[in-house]
């Protein structure tokens, strides 16, 4: 079975489509008003400018491969050093594995589609893994060649799941950031955009500058300009609404400054890019900001 088919599979199961919706909605619960807000921006990394998920990720699968190589090394050498050695790696992992699973769900309750679906099993793999481990942890002291058994399980599942963890950043985009074009795509020199006199106030606006899509946002005398892609999903943002300063992404949520493009609000971790706007001869021009 290629690769691609395998998502394709896994993207058409029903039990985990029909799931994955109220399983969203009640972690979006668990984040109620303005606090609830910046606590799950700082989940999805907005202060990092870097999704926090996949920077955690790695403690848990590098701690319990540790523990793997000791066990090995143990039932060669039966040397209790490395018994200690080994039932600390898989305590780091656990802990590791605790605050991946709180960035993770927290990413995934804002994706949609089969990245959705593919994500809802990966999270259901690391959980069966950390309880595998979990399980491992405490057998360890009175049973434990069952204790190394569970926990080499718990590897194997675990690294299924990586399989699918890094599907999701390469295949289906979740965590990269949708504005990062070449820069030879975008426009160097200013171009014609519109009529100035079509651009009205405080209304989000599509225009494209070559092959560029851009928002224009016209504030008194001001005029902004962003990508008109969200950095998160590949949201429309011209279809957003005005938020303060900023502008609201209509898929997810996200909010991005007017004035420089930074995050204001996640699920976004990546800013929008900024273009250079002025007014020539009744006509608005834009071109990729210096």
């Amino acid at each position: 079975m290629s690769n691609e088919v395998l998502f394709e599979v896994i993207g058409d199961q029903k039990w985990l489509e029909s799931a994955a919706d109220p399983i969203a909605r009640a972690i979006h619960t668990l984040f109620p008003g303005d606090t609830g807000r910046a606590i799950k921006n700082a989940l999805h990394g907005t202060w990092f400018g870097h999704p926090l998920h996949p920077a955690l990720v790695a403690i848990p699968l590098g701690a319990w491969t540790a523990a793997a190589v000791f066990d090995a090394l143990d039932a060669l050498s039966d040397r209790k050093e490395l018994r200690a050695g080994a039932d600390l790696a898989v305590a780091v992992g656990l802990v590791g594995a605790l605050g991946s699973a709180v960035t993770g769900a927290t990413d995934w309750s804002e994706t949609d589609g089969r990245g959705k679906t593919i994500g809802l099993l990966h999270g259901l793999l690391n959980v069966a893994a950390t309880t595998l481990y979990a399980t491992s942890f405490f057998m360890r002291k009175r049973h434990r060649p069952k204790a190394v058994a569970l926990s080499m399980l718990g590897l194997a599942i675990s690294s299924a799941s990586g399989y699918l963890g890094g599907h999701l950043v390469f295949g289906e985009q979740i965590g990269v950031d949708h504005t990062a074009t070449p820069n030879a795509s975008q426009p160097e020199r200013f171009h014609d955009v519109i009529d100035a006199a079509h651009l009205k106030e405080d209304k989000p606006t599509r225009v494209t500058a070559g092959e560029t899509a851009i928002v224009l946002v016209k504030r008194g005398e001001r005029i902004f300009a962003l990508s008109a892609t969200c950095p998160h999903l590949g949201g429309p943002l011209d279809e957003g609404k005005l938020v303060g300063d900023a502008i609201q992404c209509p898929w997810h949520g996200s909010e991005l400054a007017l004035e420089d493009g930074h995050v204001v609000n996640g699920p976004t971790t990546f800013p929008a890019r900024c273009y250079e706007a002025r007014v020539r001869a009744g006509m608005v021009q834009v071109r990729a900001a210096k």
